[in-house]
């Protein structure tokens, strides 16, 4: 198993926890300026997760993809991949936009693989 990933996910985990206890501590009269950011707090904890269970998923299962791709440049290529997906492109210019962001160094990505790598970033909250 994979501790590096164990570890990222317990500490996202105590910042939700912690996020959703700091502002409780305060002695603020305006309850919703709280209440919104614990939201934006939670949320933002959750979009890295959700972020760094992609990573970790593309590097585990695709290891010559992410072998010459930082985590920032994964979490970029995806999010271009995710905007073609949010404008309603089709599935082939999908496979197109997912070879285009994510083949680097050695790694050359066939139509199979594209695929797997969208349905890994759609299921994963694209």
């Amino acid at each position: 198993m994979n501790t590096r990933f164990i570890q990222k996910s317990l500490a996202g985990a105590a910042i939700v926890a912690l996020a959703a206890v700091l502002p409780a501590c305060g002695a603020d009269d305006n309850g919703s300026d709280a209440e919104e950011t614990t939201t934006n707090a939670v949320g933002g904890a959750v979009d890295a997760i959700v972020d760094l269970a992609f990573v970790s998923a593309l590097r585990n299962q695709y290891p010559d993809v992410a072998a010459d791709m930082t985590d920032d440049e994964i979490l970029s290529a995806a999010e271009d991949v995710c905007d073609d997906v949010r404008d309603g492109d089709d599935r082939d210019d999908l496979i197109d936009s997912v070879r285009d962001s994510f083949e680097s160094g050695d790694a050359e990505i066939d139509d199979a693989r594209a695929d797997q790598i969208l349905n890994l970033l759609q299921s994963t909250g694209c």
